[in-house]
Order: C-alpha cells, then structure tokens, then sequence
C-alpha cells in the first residue's frame, strides 16, 4: 500500500497546458465490502445528507457573496473558498459512498481527511474572469447536460444493478468502478466550477492520457498554509506527506486501501460503457419529456384554471339566465316568451362548449361530462320551445321534454361540479 498518492510529475507542465489546472480527484481501487452496509447504505447516510442539506443552504448564500466579489475583483474571497472547499470535499465523499466507490463511512468534516479512500485536491485561488463569471451558469449548461445524460445512464438503473451485484459478491466491479470514479470526478469538477473555486472549465470524463508518474505534488494546488500563495503553486494541506495516506484513521488498525494516482487512466472498455452510459442517459431523457409531454397533453389546464374559467361561464350563465327568466314573466304574448327561449337555447349551448373546451383533473371529469349533457339538453329544449307556434303546443312541449326537470339537474350537477374541482385542488 503506498503511504501516498503519486502526483502527476512537476516535470510535466503540459498536463494542464493550455489553462488553469482543474480539481483533482482520487479513488482507491475497488476492494471487498461489507454486504450489510451495502445492502443499507441510503439509510446510513441520512445523517450525512440532513446535515448537507444546512450546510447547502449556507453555500449557496457564500457562493452568492462571493459571486458579487467575484464579479467586481475578480477574485473569489478566501472565506468562500475555505468554506466551499470543505463543503465540497464533505458532499463528494458522502457521494463516493453512496456510489458504492468505498466501504469506508465518511467523516462529519469540512476539512481535508488524508487518511480516507477518497480525496478532493482544489487549486488554490486563482484570478477569475468577471465575464465568465457573470454568464457562469449559462457556461455550465453544457456540463450540466453531460452530467445529466451520463448520471441518468449510469446512476439510475444501472446503479440498482451494481447494487445488487455489490451486495452478492461483495465488491463492485472493476469496470464499474473505474467508471463510476470517472463519473464521480467530472461532476466533482463541475461542482467546483460552479462554485466558481476553478476557472477550469470542467472536462476529464474519458480519463486521463497515460504519461509519465512522479511522487510531487500536482502543479497548482495550495500551499500547506492555505490559499495565499502567489501564483498559487505549492503542495496542498496534508499533500504529498509520508504517511499522510498510511495514517490508520478509519477502520481499525489496519488502514484502508489508499487512492495510488491523482491521474485516471481509463482502458478502452471502461471509455465504451462510459459511452453507453451517455447514450442510455439521452434514451431515458427522452422518455421523460415524451412521459411529462403526454400528462401535459391530456391535463394542460390546472385545477386552478379550470375552476376560474368555470366561475366565469357560471357567472354569465346566471346573469343571462335570471334576465331570460325576468323576461319571461313580463311577456304577454307567445311570441315574446319564445324569443326569450331562443336567446336561452343560446345562453346554454355557449356554457356547454365552454365546459366542453376545458380540461378537468381526473377527478371532476365524471360530473363534468354530466353537466354538459344537462346543458346540451337543456340548449336542445329550449330551442323546440323557441319553435312553438301555440299555447297549447307550447304546453305540450314543456311537459314532453321535462325541460323543469333539466334545469333541476342541470343546478345539482353544477353544484356537484365545484365540490369535485374544490377536492382536487
């Protein structure tokens, strides 16, 4: 076991030529887990995630502060980049843990913890372009879309698999392994950048080309004291220090497998289901916005929508109605009373259509298919009533049609129709 990580050599510039230098991520090799805490591993990082959850909370008001400082200086202040370091390092262990990367329970810790199997190296602060800061979010797009496709391809069902494959043997496979490390690297990155603690656009999902190793530490990174190194180049807390990665701090005395390169060499197979990840996640992405795209189609008006629009035909018909029904009793002649029934033929066939374009929840759609036939009815009545050439007939129709007896249920059915919108808020 090696009582540290190799560094890239300081002899080897041309690793981060071209740019600042990203954050680095390293992984112990998969080795044997512990079938129990595989199997309850998301209940026994509740603890883990409650507290996050806080300290989420305050990273985003440090993020927001430091993004106006950011903006105007150009330089992240170092407050922001000690507490989002540690936050960062905090939530990218309890990830490895859950992403079954290590059996070894994280520590409740902002700070840089040597001895674990997995470790986060941030570069000390660098000088930051205003614009890109300023259009940082909108930069990101890109790799967030990337970490979308390769997390929904390989972080979901996939995931399920490599569980239960864990939980039977007893260790994640190599190949899964090798690609989770380099999915769990890249949205690290991605995170840093975010958080504005690189200017490093995030990158490195397919590995790292092979190259030559040395024991220096990355070129970059923090000095021991902090973040206030000129230039920002030195070796980072805890970095590069024998027995700094030997320490037995968790599990006993016999220390865990310890990361061996800060650099991810990928073999061609590990880069293929990588691939097939990405292509996975664009197939289940495109299956929820079909899925979301279908619930959209059949609901596209809101509870909420649907009761104001239906206030307001309810509003109109009684308005119409009562004038209708005042009308009615005025008149002196069969002419004027069915006039006064045609305009309500009207007054009904128009609240039908209403309620016939307006989409009801689940719900209310029963008795929203009711209430339409009484309005449909009561419109069809209304318009044989219009067409009476006598008294008598129109005393005929009335009773044949049991238009009263329409509008009785046209009224219950109405009132059955707000109390089922009303539930379905």
């Amino acid at each position: 076991m090696s009582t540290f990580p190799n560094y890239p050599s300081a002899a080897s510039p041309e690793q981060f030529a071209g740019g600042p230098p990203p954050a680095q991520v390293a992984v112990a090799e998969a080795s044997a887990q512990q079938r129990v805490t595989v199997f309850f591993r998301l209940l026994l990082v509740i603890p883990h995630y409650f507290v996050l959850y806080f300290l989420g909370i305050a990273a985003g008001v440090v993020a927001f502060i430091g993004w106006w400082a950011a903006l105007f200086t150009g330089w992240l202040p170092d407050f922001a980049v000690s507490y989002l370091t540690g936050y960062i390092q905090w939530y990218a262990r309890v990830n490895a843990y859950v992403m079954l990367l290590t059996d070894v329970y994280p520590p409740f810790s902002l700070d840089d913890e040597p001895a674990y199997p997995v470790r986060i190296a941030i570069p000390a602060r660098q000088h930051l372009n205003p614009l890109a800061v300023f259009f940082r979010i909108i930069l990101a797009i890109p790799a967030f879309l990337l970490t979308t496709l390769v997390t929904y391809g390989g972080v979901t069902v996939v995931a399920f698999i490599a569980w239960l494959i864990t939980l039977i043997t007893g260790r994640l496979p190599i190949s899964l392994h090798a690609a989770y490390t380099a999915i769990f690297r890249y949205t690290t990155r991605v995170n840093c950048y975010v958080y504005m603690l690189t200017p490093a656009y995030p990158g490195g999902l397919f590995g790292d080309p092979q190259g030559p190793v040395g024991d220096s530490p990355p070129l970059g990174y923090a000095t021991p004291g902090g973040y206030d190194a000129p230039g920002g180049y030195g070796t980072p807390p805890g970095y590069g220090i024998s027995g700094g990665y030997g320490t037995p701090a968790y599990g006993g005395p016999q220390a865990p497998a310890q990361p061996t390169d800060w650099r991810l060499v990928l073999s061609s197979g590990t880069r293929k289901l990588l691939g097939v990840f990405i292509g996975l996640g664009v197939v289940f992405l495109v299956l929820e916005f079909v899925v979301i795209g279908l619930v959209v189609s059949s609901n596209p008006v809101t509870t909420a929508s649907a009761i104001t629009t239906m206030n307001t035909a309810n509003n109109t018909l009684n308005s119409d109605v009562n004038g209708w029904e005042a009308t009615t009793k005025a008149c002196t002649s069969l002419a004027c009373a069915t006039t006064g029934d045609s305009k309500a033929a009207t007054f009904f066939a128009d609240f039908a259509t209403t309620l016939h374009n307006t989409s009801m929840p689940s719900g209310a759609t029963a008795v929203a298919n009711r209430l339409y036939s009484d309005a449909t009815t009561a419109a069809q009545d209304l318009t044989q009533l219009s067409k009476a050439t006598s008294a008598t007939q129109y005393q005929s129709i009335v009773t044949s049609t049991g238009l009263e007896q329409t509008l009785n249920q046209f009224d219950t059915d109405d009132t059955a129709l707000g109390n089922a919108l009303d539930s379905s808020r």
